[in-house]
């Protein structure tokens, strides 16, 4: 209940000494929403929809599985509200609207839509489980309002048919000439089978190599159209990656390296269907086998897969791009990617087919192989020359029907009445709006700030004397600062750090007294190097470096890090190697430990201890911080008493509330010392306490 009240009357203090913060803000919000409301202009709001459906792209049948996702959806979003798509807004206005929007110009049109974009006035997002996508306008222009939403709408539109028109048109004049070549070569092809049987008088083959010349030239015809769908999918991948930058084609690849890993197993799988199909053919079965048809099957789902893989990748709300709106083109491209490594796949398959058929082939009289040969590759040319005929057509078709994917549904219409917002609501929340804010910020200058500001707040939390201040020292290591400049302030502020000790100790006996800190960067190892210095000029004493794991003082005293008191510990010396530093005992930490904590809680440390307290007047031991291991909270049961150094403006509020209890259990927590005191901006407090301390 004490505490509870303690807290209470904290909280009430803090809206006592912030009462100016709270008022403020509510009275400036107050006036700003008053005076906002009564210079607002009109809002006039218009919207309208747009379908977004999917269809399959491309004229071969092995393009894009292309399955509507969330992710889709906000790509088109992105899409409605890039630059490119408002820049052909803004040019496409007819004057007319932009007189009636009381726009001067279409660059300034192209401004106001950015700028509508940016602050939220137009609203562009799809609606929830639907492929529908609203555009809300709020303008306050009615007529601006109803030029920028259809504008976005038909443009987008416009865009979309002129995309899709693009790709299909780099396909059929692709597939055109490439018709062209194979027209040339079909009539090559007749002319030498003509010229072969004129020559030779024959008409016919046998019929064996008339069946084995039929396989051999649908297999031929089915690897020539394998080549030509592999060709036009590379066309399509340079159209979508001829529209990227250096540094998104550089993405591309990478995305395409770090997927690779995750569908190795379902391409390597196509890859061996392939080759099971392909065996079979050889083997005679025909397509229409049920075994070629079940492991056709099995290609098809395995391909779906794939690209159902990718779809869920790009679904994923962990998928990073960081270069804009580029995501359906990244997807676009690795899809293609993956429907060119399966024709690679298959082409490798029919590949085998060929060579097989082609060695038969070679087992038939010369002069029927010759004929047979004319024949395969004239029927092989006429199937490839009406395959490409065919496509060519559905290519004209496909243009010239594409509509594309979007369909407008509502045009928006001209709403000439403005939104009413009540404005007593409006007021009265904002009002509330200012007191929450009020009351946030007062809280945000008082408590937010989660580092120690006063020794009077450890001493709360704590309920330990504060035994002295240390001063800032900005660049310097300062391990031996005491020695190296016995008449500074922080040579005072540690020799009244000494004074406070001694004073504070049973019998003004300091004995073994452990520093340490709560985290490491406060500050321990010079406090304890300095506060050993200056202890060693009127009693003998000897500072212990304890912190086996990251030891700093062997470096600062100029001595080898080893053998110390680990080597001790550990049993490999007699004798713990203590040397004479400037009048200063040192016994370093010694060689690294795999196990400080044992070394450290065994009896030989006991006995050390106890055996060096017969020689020594003060022994100080470094040790690690007490939330970095566990090796202070063991060393606290060995020492006579425990100083704290808490860094000033640095250590965590949280942190020393966390470490109170464990601290307080320490019967010989002697206090704490507040380290890197800014003198400056707490020179009257510093100096506050520096004259009740050395008065």
């Amino acid at each position: 209940m004490h505490e509870d009240r303690v807290e209470l009357e904290h909280y009430i203090g803090v809206f006592r000494r912030r009462w100016w913060i709270i008022s403020s803000v509510m009275v400036l919000t107050l006036v700003f929403s008053i005076i906002y409301y009564i210079k607002a202009p009109p809002v006039y709001e218009t919207s309208t929809t747009m379908l977004i459906r999917q269809k399959p792209v491309g004229i071969f049948g092995t393009t894009n599985y292309q399955v509507m996702s969330g992710n889709e959806m906000v790509n088109h979003t992105l899409l409605l509200k890039s630059q490119s798509l408002m820049k052909m807004v803004a040019e496409n206005l007819p004057d007319s609207a932009l007189a009636l929007s009381s726009l001067s110009s279409r660059e300034e049109a192209f401004r106001r839509i950015l700028s509508d974009i940016y602050s939220g006035r137009i609203q562009i997002e799809p609606l929830r489980n639907s492929n529908i996508i609203k555009i809300t306008v709020r303008e306050n222009n009615p007529y601006m309002a109803y030029y920028f939403a259809n504008g976005i709408a038909q443009n987008y539109q416009k865009f979309d048919i002129q995309n899709k028109k693009l790709q299909v048109s780099a396909l059929k004049q692709f597939v055109e000439a490439q018709l062209k070549k194979m027209e040339r070569v079909l009539k090559e092809s007749e002319e030498k089978l003509k010229e072969y049987k004129k020559k030779h008088l024959t008409l016919e083959i046998s019929s064996e190599t008339s069946a084995l010349v039929e396989k051999l030239t649908d297999f031929e015809a089915e690897y020539q159209k394998l080549f030509v769908e592999k060709e036009a999918l590379k066309k399509r991948l340079n159209l979508i990656q001829s529209r990227m930058d250096n540094q998104q084609k550089k993405l591309l690849e990478t995305t395409w390296e770090s997927i690779l890993p995750l569908i190795e197993d379902l391409r390597k799988s196509l890859a061996e269907l392939e080759n099971e199909r392909s065996r079979l053919l050889i083997q005679g079965f025909s397509k229409d086998d049920p075994k070629v048809l079940s492991i056709q099957k099995r290609i098809d789902n395995t391909r779906k897969a794939l690209k159902d893989k990718v779809n869920e990748l790009f679904s994923s709300e962990e998928t990073p791009d960081p270069l804009g709106n580029i995501q359906e083109l990244l997807k676009q491209s690795i899809l293609l990617k993956i429907d060119l490594a399966s024709l690679g796949a298959k082409e490798g398959a029919y590949k085998k087919i060929l060579e097989k058929y082609r060695a038969k082939l070679e087992s038939i009289p010369e002069r029927e192989i010759e004929l047979a040969r004319l024949e395969r590759e004239r029927k092989a040319n006429e199937k490839i020359y009406m395959m490409l005929l065919e496509k060519s057509e559905e290519a004209r078709i496909t243009e010239a029907s594409e509509i594309g994917d979007v369909i407008l549904l509502d045009q928006a219409p001209i709403v000439k009445t403005p939104l009413k917002l009540p404005k007593t609501k409006k007021t009265i929340f904002f009002i509330f709006l200012g007191l929450i804010i009020g009351i946030g910020l007062a809280f945000i200058v008082d408590y937010f700030d989660p580092s120690i500001k006063s020794d009077e707040e450890v001493s709360t939390i704590l309920k330990a004397p504060a035994l002295g201040l240390i001063p800032r020292m900005d660049g310097e290591d300062g391990f031996l600062y005491v020695m190296e400049h016995p008449d500074s302030h922080v040579a005072e502020a540690f020799r009244t750090l000494r004074t406070n000790i001694v004073l504070s100790s049973p019998e003004e006996k300091p004995g073994v007294i452990l520093i340490t800190s709560l985290t490491k960067g406060e500050g321990k190892s010079f406090v304890s190097s300095n506060l050993a210095y200056s202890f060693s000029l009127s009693k003998k004493t000897l500072l212990i470096d304890a912190d086996m794991r990251k030891p700093r003082l062997y470096q600062a005293m100029n001595v080898e890090r080893s053998p110390g008191l680990s080597d001790y510990l550990s049993g490999e010396l007699k004798k713990p190697p203590i040397v004479k530093v400037d009048g200063l005992y040192f016994l370093p930490s010694g060689s690294s430990s795999p196990s400080p904590v044992e070394l450290l809680d065994s009896e030989r440390m006991r006995k050390l201890l106890d055996d060096l307290k017969e020689i020594y007047d003060v022994i100080i031991l470094d040790s690690p911080p007490l939330f970095s291991v566990a090796d202070a909270v063991v060393l606290c049961a060995r020492v006579d008493s425990m100083a704290l150094v808490i860094s000033h403006g640095e250590t965590p509020r949280p942190l020393l509330l966390r470490a109170k209890d464990q601290l307080r259990s320490q019967n010989n927590l002697l206090g704490f010392i507040m380290n890197k005191i800014n003198i400056q901006r707490e020179y009257r407090y510093y100096h506050y306490y520096h004259r009740e301390y050395t008065s």
